[in-house]
């Protein structure tokens, strides 16, 4: 009996969530979630990769330690699995390369339309800026 009270009790605390629609015709359903492209000069893209790929959030904030943060949103465009690859620069405060802190090319797959993100943190606390750009495609 008190496993069923508290049962009861921890039911009362869900929290409920409501999704919104616009309104479409009937037996029609909105199932494409559009996106704009964030345009950031921070973000390079390969000519190959422009129909393919498109960026939809950049972000950088300071962590708490002194390291930037970054994180990339990519969204694949096509209906089939794409692979590229993307390397990150890192600058000083005075827009000076990091050389020893440039990480090597790393390989990604999005999968058909997904959108995923990339994350990072400088490996130095002298980074303040960085730079990501992506190349493809990867045969």
């Amino acid at each position: 009996m008190p496993f069923l009270i508290l049962l009861l009790a921890a039911a009362g605390c869900v929290t409920r969530v409501e999704t919104i629609e616009t309104p479409h015709p009937p037996g029609q359903r909105q199932t494409v979630i559009q996106r704009k492209t964030v345009e950031d000069k921070r973000v390079v893209i390969d000519p190959a990769l422009v129909h393919v790929i498109r960026i939809v959030g950049v972000k950088a904030t300071m962590g708490s330690e002194g390291f930037l943060k970054v994180q990339v949103n990519v969204q694949n465009l096509v209906k089939a699995s794409k692979q590229f690859s993307y390397r990150i620069e890192w600058f000083d405060e005075n827009g000076q390369d990091l050389p020893m802190a440039a990480s090597t090319s790393m390989p990604w797959t999005l999968l058909s339309q997904e959108t995923s993100f990339l994350a990072a943190t400088a490996p130095t606390p002298a980074a303040r800026d960085f730079r990501v750009t992506f190349f493809g495609p990867v045969n």
